[in-house]
């Protein structure tokens, strides 16, 4: 996992989260046998049955503790009996739909590999000695197999709800039921930037023993509320843990977890197995489903995440009824304004104060460009309600349907104005702008100016219109990491319009003298008609 600046802790994301101290809920059964050998003694029915013969044997030949007397009543504990029943209510309800699910993976190793090369043991050995004939060792294949929870929601044609990370690129998907049974699965469609997936079970029979669970609102529940968390820990199924709401509309941005997801965090234990189990409340519907948590050690301390019930039933029934998620998009690339300093708000003239998402570029076609984004324009509203970055109006429109109309809140040029657009259905395949190199531009010979060290060759244009022609970028450099290309025209350094190469050298040699270290601004238009905003990093 990567690091991140708690680079003292460890994060448990059951999702394969981008923070060190988050860990997803999947469990290893090859690691769990581990732990098991090493400390934990497993007793199996029949040993308990025996242990418990013997022991009564052993009580009717010799002394044994006192019966139980019926307690002394106690009015002040009524209530807590009380509650004792609502949650094994819960239990009794909750459980029947409850289900274990393992994932097997095919993977490729070789027989008897070895951490050294064979040289390093052998070294004067003749090559009849050390191998077959000096080809690599013969491969084979491995099953990885990985455990997770998940929850029944509709028992008459058996569709189950997980994590999208508990079966992701399984070869084979096996779901044991409440009462002991087990059936092959199939994916019916997978959510992956919101963690969440649909299975199927094959000849699925059910039986009386068995249950669905229902969803709750999920916009109704409240810090303190009771949380009920269900699933199988380490491969303990049907295990059920208690606690509170500790937080609701967790970021997935703050936590590190990638996706649109927010989450609801709850104190409920919840550990490596518990991914795609349900988090119920006082009347056993589901408010959430267990996803991650916060951990030093990759256990539960009392930090854990849950994807909200609605989130689940809006995706679930796309999936359903489409055989995928429908995710909507916008067509815009954005940067967001708190990602910059003082010197770079400076430079773009924007009141340090402002928030929102810059916008870089409007897709030809797509929805931001028919409703007239622009670069430079700062989104700051989406449907009235405040967004301070990127990642906040996705989640205003990722659960839409296609054909929404939303209203854009843009400040532009200083000015608020209001755009209207229709979001699409994201396409299968959207544009990737290649990095194109010119092996001028990799040329180490090439005379060197603030342009070149940014990696980029620029020339006039052969006709007369203004702007500056890239004719080349240098591969790895600051300006192929931030998009540009061969064949872009820049327009404006800085919010200067240019004409010659010299130009953007001066721009480019006054930013430098100024002491600031500010990133650099560029307007760039491009051979599809389009133009967008790009951000050089600050050249050091």
């Amino acid at each position: 996992m990567n690091s991140t600046n708690h680079s003292s802790k460890k994060v448990t994301n059951f999702m394969k989260a981008r923070a060190k101290n988050i860990i997803v809920a999947g469990v290893s059964i090859a690691a769990l046998f581990g732990v098991a050998s090493a400390g934990m003694l497993i007793l199996y029915p029949n040993q308990v049955t025996n242990i418990t013969q013997n022991l009564t044997a052993q009580a009717s030949n010799g002394y044994s503790l006192p019966s139980a007397v019926p307690p002394t009543p106690n009015p002040d504990s009524a209530f807590l009996k009380s509650f004792k029943r609502v949650f094994s209510g819960i239990a009794k309800e909750s459980r029947p739909a409850l289900v274990f699910i393992t994932a097997e993976k095919k993977v490729t190793v070789r027989q008897n590999e070895m951490p050294f090369p064979e040289d390093f043991f052998f070294p004067f050995m003749p090559p009849q000695f050390k191998g077959p004939n000096g080809q690599q060792r013969e491969k084979r294949q491995s099953v990885e197999t990985d455990g997770g929870s998940g929850f029944i929601v509709d028992l008459k044609n058996g569709y189950i709800i997980t994590n999208n990370h508990v079966i992701e690129g399984a070869d084979k998907i096996t779901v044991t039921t409440y009462d002991n049974r087990k059936y092959k699965a199939k994916v019916v469609g997978t959510a992956k930037n919101v963690d969440i997936s649909v299975l199927k079970l094959e000849d699925f029979k059910p039986s009386n023993e068995l249950k669905q669970v229902s969803l709750a609102n999920s916009d109704e529940v409240e810090v303190g509320d009771w949380a009920i968390a269900l699933g199988a820990p380490f491969e303990l199924p049907q295990t059920l843990t208690m606690g509170v709401v500790s937080a609701v509309q967790r970021s997935s941005d703050t936590l590190g977890i990638t996706g649109a997801n927010s989450f609801i965090q709850t104190d409920a234990a919840i550990n490596p197995g518990n991914s795609g189990g349900p988090l119920v409340n006082l009347d056993g519907q589901v408010i959430g489903m267990n996803t991650a948590i916060y951990s030093k050690n990759g256990t539960s301390v009392g930090i854990g995440f849950a994807i909200p019930s609605n989130t689940i039933r809006l995706v679930a029934d796309s999936i359903i009824n489409n055989g995928k998620f429908r995710q909507v998009y916008l067509g815009v690339e954005m940067y967001d304004l708190n990602k910059f300093g003082p010197a770079a708000m400076k430079e773009m003239k924007i009141d340090p104060n402002t928030e929102g998402a810059l916008v870089m570029r409007a897709v030809p076609k797509s929805p931001a460009a028919i409703a007239g984004l622009k670069p430079y324009d700062i989104i700051q509203s989406v449907n009235n309600k405040a967004v301070k970055s990127s990642i906040d109006i996705q989640r205003q429109i990722i659960f839409l349907k296609p054909g929404t109309e939303i209203k854009l809140g843009i400040l532009r040029e200083g000015k608020t104005i209001q755009l209207t657009a229709k979001v699409a259905e994201l396409p299968g395949k959207t544009d990737q702008n290649e990095i194109n190199s010119d092996d001028d531009a990799n040329d180490s010979k090439q005379e060197k100016t603030q342009a070149s060290n940014y990696g980029l060759m620029l020339s006039n244009k052969s006709t007369g219109d203004k702007g500056v022609l890239i004719a080349g970028v240098q591969n790895g450099s600051p300006a192929a990491q931030s998009g540009l290309r061969k064949g872009d025209v820049i327009l404006k350094v800085n919010k200067q319009s240019v004409s010659s190469p010299k130009d953007v050298e001066e721009i480019l040699k006054k930013s430098k003298k100024s002491g600031e270290n500010s990133p650099i601004f560029l307007l760039v238009a491009r051979d599809d008609g389009s133009s967008l905003a790009v951000i050089l990093p600050p050249n050091s």
